[in-house]
């Protein structure tokens, strides 16, 4: 008898866990309405019969109200996720509670007169019609009670992102500023300039003058969540100039970018992590030079950013930095733009693409 009663008790809890907090407020909400009624007719007993035929009245009342609350939850699901304006939901909540108070009303006549069609007689419309509105403002106060705590729990979600975003933000910064002032580049980039100096003045002040804006940059961004692409590309040509430097030959860098692509916004280094990617494995394969090409568009609200290297991907590099580095990037996004963004990897004709897609606008449904 044990393990069967341990397995109905799992099974219990099992169905507990599935509940939706919809569904437990909304089993709570009306076993409190029906309570509630029950108790405020029982000083007129006399006109109902008995406390059972009281309770199987009154428990009726209840479920019907419960199903139609089901079919209520279902219209304003598909007019919720429309993100409609407050005065259109006031204006739904009031039409459906008035239809749906009237359905309640002959829901709970026909069960009467199903119940004992021999004593059932119709009551005068104006009981009618005061049965009807009692009936609707019980649901119009279920809707109220819905909607707002839909909105509570959208502006929770809400909260919860931003601050999840803010923390990825601060992580990746963190990453970025070791991964950027790691000694390799530091040292790297140094050892340009001091071999530039003799050789060529004028372009080691170059490299000066573009080693100090990356660097500006990536200490300046501290606390920003969002820069426009310009400005990532600004820093990002900074980067790969004194990259160029060290490979000299071996790298060659295009850009591809719309005008109007330039003024939409993203997550501050977030092309970083790939364009390093490229150039540590896109220089590993012996197809030389390595061609980077960093394209950038914008249709409407849409952004989309690809950063191509010549080569092919290899499974095995998606490990230790890379694969953290790239988790990074499908988080933050994800976080700061849910649904409305992808990220991914692929290989096509010689090229390894990293593509971005961002919609800067919308709602999540």
């Amino acid at each position: 008898m044990a393990p069967a009663s341990c397995l109905m008790d799992d099974r219990q809890v099992n169905v507990k866990n599935r509940l939706s907090p919809f569904w437990k407020l909304n089993l709570a909400g009306w076993a409190v309405y029906g309570l509630t009624v029950y108790i405020s007719f029982l000083p007129v007993l006399s006109d109902e019969g008995s406390p059972f035929r009281l309770l199987e009245i009154k428990g009726v009342r209840v479920v019907i109200g419960f199903a139609l609350s089901l079919a209520l939850r279902e219209i304003y699901r598909k007019l919720w996720s429309k993100n409609p304006s407050l005065r259109l939901l006031a204006l739904v909540a009031v039409l459906c509670s008035v239809a749906f108070g009237i359905a309640w009303l002959c829901a709970a006549q026909s069960y009467a007169w199903a119940r004992n069609p021999q004593t059932f007689a119709l009551h005068p419309l104006p009981r009618y019609t005061r049965e009807a509105l009692d009936y609707s403002y019980v649901l119009f106060g279920w809707s109220a009670c819905y909607f707002g705590i839909k909105y509570w729990r959208d502006r929770e979600q809400q909260k919860e992102r931003a601050l999840r975003a803010d923390a990825l933000a601060n992580q990746a910064q963190i990453k970025m500023l070791r991964y950027q002032l790691n000694p390799h580049f530091l040292f790297n980039a140094l050892n340009s300039i001091r071999a530039s100096i003799d050789e060529n003045p004028q372009s080691a002040r170059h490299l000066v003058t573009e080693f100090s804006e990356f660097l500006r940059y990536s200490l300046s961004k501290t606390d920003a969540s969002l820069v426009s692409l310009r400005e990532e590309i600004e820093a990002m040509k900074s980067y790969l100039a004194i990259e160029k430097i060290r490979f000299d030959d071996r790298l060659e860098v295009l850009f591809d970018i719309e005008p109007l692509a330039m003024n939409c916004e993203l997550p501050c280094f977030l092309l970083h992590p790939l364009i390093d990617n490229a150039i540590k494995h896109g220089l590993g394969n012996d197809q030389l030079p390595m061609t980077i090409k960093i394209t950038g568009r914008a249709k409407g609200n849409h952004l989309t950013v690809e950063i191509a290297n010549t080569g092919r991907w290899r499974e095995s590099i998606e490990q230790d930095d890379t694969r953290i580095g790239l988790e990074n990037i499908r988080s933050r996004l994800n976080q700061i733009y849910p649904q409305r963004s992808s990220f991914h990897v692929s290989e096509d004709g010689g090229w390894v693409r990293a593509r971005i897609e961002i919609q800067s606008n919308g709602r999540e449904q």
